[in-house]
């Protein structure tokens, strides 16, 4: 609830603040401004969105990304083999600004409610030989380990190159690469059997592994975007 409204009263206010400065641009307007519909692919996932643009200098924009993606992984640890799964979920609701210092290139200030989500299940599929005895792989047991960004609302900040295309250019097509600062990932150890002890905080093996991934604060993205002017 918390997160909802603070991501509300960050629209608010940067929507008055852009209002501001559109209204007091001396930049002359142009004529593709508008209202925009359209759709994206990035490595935050794919979706749509929909933008103002209010002149030559100034769009605001808001929309919504989404991928799930599995991947199998088999490995060996210990001498017993483990069968995975990753299942890596990122995207996000975004409200963002393109502040153009040219015709064609502009840069990109904003923040999004990021839903990045990785998540790694697994279990033994061999028996573990202790000496003279075997311990059936059911009792090494499974896991599933959980990474979650520290910071539910996380700023971006792009540079992008933007076109118009079409004799009335009513279409336009953006493409941006950028950062979302999500802060130390958070990690989350769920364990059974032999395993059991790993999600046990007193051993300390989440603590180790949030140290090892605390260097990945942020998140690479890579944008393209076609849009259609409405009116």
């Amino acid at each position: 609830m918390k997160r909802a409204a603070l991501f509300i009263l960050l629209i608010v206010l940067q929507s008055m603040l852009l209002m501001a400065i559109a209204q007091d641009s001396t930049v002359l307007p142009v004529n593709n401004k508008g209202f925009y519909v359209g759709g994206e692919v990035s490595t935050n996932g794919w979706g749509g969105n929909i933008r103002y643009i209010f002149n030559k200098t100034i769009t605001l924009k808001t929309g919504i990304e989404r991928l799930n993606l599995k991947h199998g992984l088999n490995f060996n640890e210990s001498g017993v083999d483990f069968e995975a799964d990753l299942l890596y979920k990122t995207g996000g609701i975004y409200l963002m600004a393109d502040f153009n210092y040219t015709k064609n290139l502009y840069i990109v200030a904003g923040a999004a409610m990021n839903s990045l989500n990785p998540e790694i299940k697994g279990y033994a599929v061999s028996d573990l030989q202790y000496g003279d005895i075997s311990i059936p792989a059911s009792e090494v047991g499974e896991f599933i380990f959980t990474l979650t960004p520290s910071m539910d609302i996380s700023p971006y900040a792009a540079v992008g190159f933007r076109s118009f295309i079409g004799a009335k250019e009513r279409v336009s097509f953006n493409f941006e690469t950028g950062l979302y600062y999500l802060g130390a990932p958070n990690v989350e150890i769920e364990a059974t059997g032999l395993l059991a002890p790993t999600a046990d905080p007193a051993h300390g093996q989440k603590q180790l592994i949030e140290r090892q991934l605390s260097q990945y604060k942020f998140y690479p993205v890579i944008k393209f975007n076609l849009a259609v002017k409405l009116f």
